[in-house]
């Protein structure tokens, strides 16, 4: 009876080992995911180092349970690496500088949204500070702002290049009113509702597209990032 309590205690500890291990990396996938996510749409490294360093640690929690998993060691040997390639500023693929559906903008809604709440949760486990949380929040949201503008810029573009003014003019004014309900700085977003209003109102004038203005984004014209001049 005793031998078998003994065992039963022993089944139930590894049990609870390789389900704690399960959750572990269960997490590390969705952190991974929201990391390739990232890399193609933010050109900062800031908060894809900060996921990564998430994973990592969560990697080692891992490896600490089960030291003998050559997968999980493995992992955290490619993760670490990949740790100090972000600290280098180092990726592998070019960040887009538009989406071209509105498909694409409700996915990128629905990913910013889902990596807002990991970031609550490591918040609220103490693994990131409240400031450190408020500041990856904060350019995750720009992230967000700047490649929605940019999106309906592009859609403009197209619409002007098919000289189909009542849809150029929607996606300037959807551009517009993304502007507008934005927390960009305040200097720098009457900027940008001037020079949008500014081209609304010349087509209004002139019933003519200008092309010009929402010209296609170039490697050249993105020091800022992914931020199309308009």
């Amino acid at each position: 009876m005793i031998v078998s309590g003994i065992s039963y205690s022993r089944q139930q500890a590894m049990a609870k080992r390789q389900k704690k291990i399960s959750q572990y990396r269960q997490q590390v996938d969705e952190i991974l995911g929201h990391i390739a996510f990232l890399l193609k749409v933010d050109p900062d490294y800031q908060l894809v180092t900060q996921l990564q360093v998430l994973a990592v640690n969560t990697l080692k929690l891992a490896n600490n349970l089960s030291p003998q998993d050559s997968i999980i060691s493995d992992n955290l040997r490619i993760q670490k690496q990949q740790l100090n390639n972000f600290k280098e500023n180092k990726r592998e693929n070019e960040v887009i500088e538009f989406y071209e559906t509105e498909t694409e903008l409700n996915q990128l809604k629905s990913e910013i949204g889902q990596i807002e709440k990991l970031l609550d949760i490591y918040r609220n486990r103490g693994e990131l500070s409240v400031d450190k949380n408020n500041a990856l929040q904060k350019h995750l949201n720009k992230v967000n702002i700047e490649l929605t503008i940019n999106s309906y810029m592009n859609q403009a573009r197209i619409c002007g290049e098919q000289n189909n003014i009542t849809m150029y003019q929607m996606h300037i004014k959807q551009a517009r009113e993304v502007v507008k309900k934005s927390t960009l700085d305040e200097s720098d977003k009457n900027k940008r509702i001037k020079e949008l209003t500014e081209i609304l109102n010349e087509v209004k004038k002139t019933n003519k597209v200008l092309v010009d203005d929402t010209s296609k984004p170039t490697k050249e014209n993105h020091k800022e990032g992914n931020k199309i001049n308009f």
